[in-house]
């Protein structure tokens, strides 16, 4: 299948690579229906292979429902469009073509590169961080266009946070022109709304944090400094299945926190991250970071490393990088936090008792 936002291009073939049909299909499941019931064998196991998109997961578990309802043996398999490099170099780029070189690709034995397509829990978890994430983006662009209301004035703020209670009451004071009193209002009622929603996101991902799914995870979690429940639940909804994850390093790989590297002969490149993978998790991480990097030892000696030879900006997401290893080997062995004078084999149980009532307090997980 080449997926596309309304429909998609169907190449079907049998087991010998005998074209059955191929079609433009609208993106819903009774005109998928109408068309694969119609084939010869469409009785017979199949395979689905597609890109990865916006709404791969939704085709995915659409074509999954088909073999539901059609009584069909079915396997559908979403691939990882950055490596399908086939495709994505190819010199004539059509959909009758795509959907043709996907399907010789599924008839063959390589070992494609398929994507993982988290559970209804863990994609619902990522939606609302992600969310929430959002909302919190456009409140600080908001606050920047407030600073710039007041410099375009020539006004400078006597406070180091505009912000505060404070701060609020002496905007509301202010003698601007016309224009300007008009649109800081606007600006600060939008700020409000968006900081009420944001409480409101803040309240639901918390008890959401209590679930017998989370609670867990999220106590051992917030054994490290720096990670409280919002940031615990992001590693978690952002890494999904632990066990895809075969080692530190590939964790840190899928999250783009590791150096571009180009080696071919005598010659040598490293460059910045990859920035492949959850911006959001990298957000939440390296937030995380600058409050670490002044608690833990360890993660303040690789900051004044990194910070002395390259740039503090480089050394906190050295600092990130580290955290999310750490974090993952934490979730696997089911140990708290290792770097911290706690007691040798202390488990999970006791770090669930630990951080049971920081958790169920919705206003300290704000």
């Amino acid at each position: 299948m080449d997926v596309h936002v309304r429909n998609s291009f169907l190449c079907v073939t049998d087991a010998d690579g005998q074209l059955l049909g191929r079609r433009r299909v609208g993106n819903s499941l009774l005109e998928i229906a109408d068309f694969l019931g119609g084939l010869d064998g469409g009785d017979q196991p199949a395979r689905v292979v597609l890109e990865s998109t916006t709404n791969s997961r939704a085709i995915h578990r659409m074509m999954l429902e088909y073999g539901k309802q059609a009584g069909v043996e079915l396997q559908a398999q979403v691939l990882n469009a950055r490596k399908l490099r086939v495709i994505a170099e190819s010199v004539t780029k059509c959909d009758k073509l795509d959907a043709a070189v996907l399907n010789e690709l599924a008839r063959s034995n390589l070992k494609l590169p398929a994507c993982y397509v988290p559970d209804d829990e863990v994609f619902a978890l990522r939606e609302h961080l992600r969310a929430r994430s959002d909302l919190v983006r456009i409140c600080t662009t908001l606050k920047n266009r407030v600073h710039s209301v007041l410099h375009r004035r020539g006004i400078l703020s006597p406070f180091k946070e505009l912000f505060t209670k404070a701060g609020r009451q002496w905007m509301a004071e202010l003698k601007l022109d016309e224009a300007g009193r008009v649109i800081l209002d606007r600006y600060l009622a939008t700020m409000d709304q968006l900081q009420e929603t944001i409480g409101q996101s803040t309240v639901a991902l918390a008890q959401q944090a209590r679930s017998q799914r989370w609670c867990k995870s999220v106590a051992l979690l917030r054994t490290m400094p720096g990670i409280g429940p919002i940031t615990s639940l992001m590693i978690l909804a952002e890494l999904g299945d632990l066990d895809r994850f075969k080692s530190r390093a590939s964790v840190s790989n899928y999250a783009g926190l590791v150096p571009v590297v180009r080696d071919s002969n005598n010659k040598h490149y490293s460059g910045g991250i990859t920035r492949r993978g959850s911006g959001h998790l990298r957000g939440a991480l390296t937030e995380a970071a600058w409050r670490a990097a002044s608690r833990v030892p360890q993660y303040s000696s690789i900051f004044s490393r990194i910070a002395a030879r390259r740039c503090k900006q480089k050394a906190i997401i050295a600092v990130a990088r580290r955290m999310l290893e750490d974090a993952w080997t934490m979730l696997k062995r089911e140990e708290v936090f290792r770097l911290m004078p706690v007691r040798t084999g202390e488990r999970i149980s006791e770090a669930t008792e630990a951080t049971a009532s920081t958790v169920a307090d919705p206003s300290v997980a704000g």
